[in-house]
């Protein structure tokens, strides 16, 4: 009898609200692929989104599990806790700063995060192998990095990283690492285990730029690892 009193308009503007908000309050949790377009360039990086609304950007060292407490001691900058409220994620990090960003949401679901479009991330099969060779770099103010990641069917895998300095009053300075070892890929967790040394997990997805999956070439198949782009070289 009540709702006859509210003209259906606005009683429709009321439950469309309700609807939105209930939705925004609720991110599924999980793995997410940001994309960012500007200038000619595509930017590509990761949100891991956990119970308790927790957030990670670019999640270090796996997801199966995703340990929320080490990585806010490692990268207090990146990890913490967030509400919604409207169309914004107020986020407070570990390191104590606190933010408030643009999000969206379509039909219900996470779609845009601080101006780049969000989608659920894909996975590997569980115990997946790979025959690839895989390559990306990425700059800031004053370092330059580079990653090579080859894969073997029979699960072994060959990472090299270059990083250089430049800028800086001192000479510029690189320096090579190479290591060697078995690798295990299962969902968003690719585990290194050098000859060695202690074994490391990534966060990694796989990532078509293939705008049809059909004509989809070798160089449009990528790795995104640890936040880091690698395009597909072999």
């Amino acid at each position: 009898m009540i709702l006859k009193l509210i003209p259906a308009p606005a009683l429709l503007a009321i439950l469309f609200c309700v609807a939105q908000r209930t939705s925004a309050e609720e991110i599924e949790p999980g793995l997410y692929l940001r994309t960012t377009y500007a200038f000619g360039n595509l930017a590509l990086s990761t949100l891991y989104i956990g119970a308790g609304h927790k957030i990670a950007v670019d999640p270090p060292n796996g997801i199966d599990p995703f340990d929320f407490d080490a990585a806010a001691k490692q990268t207090p900058e990146k990890v913490g806790t967030f509400k919604i409220e409207g169309n914004k994620i107020a986020v407070t990090w570990a390191g104590g700063k606190t933010q408030k960003l643009d999000v969206e949401f379509t039909q219900g679901k996470f779609s845009a995060y601080d101006g780049g479009l969000v989608s659920k991330a894909d996975a590997y099969t569980p115990n997946q192998t790979l025959e690839a060779t895989y390559a990306g770099s990425g700059m800031t103010a004053n370092v330059s990095s580079s990653l090579t990641l080859k894969l073997t069917a029979a699960g072994r895998f060959t990472l090299t990283g270059l990083v250089g300095t430049h800028g800086l009053p001192t000479n510029a300075k690189a320096s090579e690492k190479t290591t060697e070892g078995a690798y295990k890929l299962s969902g968003n967790t690719l585990t290194l285990t050098p000859a060695r040394s202690e074994a490391s997990k990534h966060t990694v997805m796989p990532f078509s730029t293939a705008l049809d999956p059909k004509k989809a070439k070798l160089s449009d198949d990528h790795m995104i690892f640890d936040g880091m782009n690698l395009k597909r070289e072999k």
